[in-house]
This record gives structure tokens, C-alpha cells and sequence, in this order.
């Protein structure tokens, strides 16, 4: 399952490279539509994002595997949002999980890059390992709620100083 047609993002894997081919042909106002609907995902994909982390937040420690999977998915969307906007990727494959780069304009970006990898592979043990316990953990929940919750403060930052509207 993906987003329902018609969506702008179905219209190619890259939205930057889509507008860049179509400015030849549509006028001003209609490339400003198609970046307007652009930011609009942009926006979506952040609010998920947060979505995710406020939920994963408010579980009790005891549910680590719920809590370590929510903090994941709050910072794949949030990472997605950010990368839509700076350099039009979208993808709704499982490969895309397997992404962590981030621009190096964003505060803390090499940080960051590593501490998704590690929480995704947090999530898939949480997720998928039924003998895994809290200690085989990459980071603690502690960790993983901290580096998550920088990271959506640091995204916000640089998508608004990017002229996106959160």
C-alpha cells in the first residue's frame, strides 16, 4: 500500500528533477503550485514525524519495543521531510529505511546519519526479534528519545530557515 493516485509525489521518484523538467513548459504560477504542493508534503511528512515521537513519549518504559519502534518512525519521517525538500527524494520501498544521509547544511548531520542507522536497527530488533530483551538495545530508550527529540529540533530549524511553514 502507498499513496492513494493521483498524488504529486507519484509523478516521479524525485520531485526537484520533475519541476527542473517542467519549467520549460508551464508557466511561473504553475511551478509555484507544484512547490507549494511539494512543501505541503514536506510539512505532512514532518508532522508524522512528530506524530510518532509524541506517541512513543507518553508509552511507559516498560514497553520498550513500542516506544524504540515509535522513536524510530518519528525520525525516518522527519528525515524524509527533509529530504523531499532538499533534494526531492521520495520513495516508499522498503530500500528507503536503508537511507540516513542527510544534507551537511543541517546542524549535526554526520550525528544524526549514524544515529539513524542505529535506531533502525533498534526498531527491527523491537520490532521483529522475539528473543531480544531491553539490553540488546544499540541505544538505551533514554538515548533514543534524546537524539530523536534533537533531531526534530534541529530538522525544524532548518526547514523553516529554508522558508518551509511547520
Amino acid at each position: 500500500m502507498g499513496l492513494k493516485s493521483p498524488h504529486l509525489l507519484l509523478a516521479s521518484s524525485n520531485s526537484h528533477q520533475m519541476l527542473a523538467n517542467l519549467r520549460h513548459i508551464l508557466d511561473i504560477t504553475a511551478c509555484d503550485a507544484i512547490q507549494s504542493e511539494i512543501n505541503v508534503n514536506v510539512k505532512l511528512l514532518f508532522e508524522l514525524g512528530k506524530s510518532h515521537h509524541a506517541f512513543a513519549r507518553q508509552l511507559s518504559q516498560q514497553y520498550w519495543r513500542q516506544r524504540i519502534s515509535r522513536l524510530y518512525y518519528g525520525a525516518y519521517n522527519v528525515r524524509r521531510a527533509v529530504n523531499l525538500h532538499e533534494n526531492g527524494s521520495f520513495r516508499t520501498d522498503v530500500d528507503d529505511h536503508k537511507k540516513t544521509e542527510l544534507p551537511s547544511s543541517l546542524d549535526n548531520a554526520s550525528t544524526y546519519t549514524i544515529r539513524l542507522r542505529d535506531l533502525r536497527e533498534d526498531r527491527n530488533l523491537s520490532d521483529y526479534d522475539h528473543t531480544a530483551i531491553e539490553s540488546d538495545l544499540v541505544l538505551t530508550q533514554d538515548e533514543a528519545e534524546l537524539i530523536v527529540t534533537n533531531f526534530l529540533g534541529d530538522a525544524s530549524r532548518y526547514l523553516i530557515s529554508r522558508g518551509v511553514t511547520l
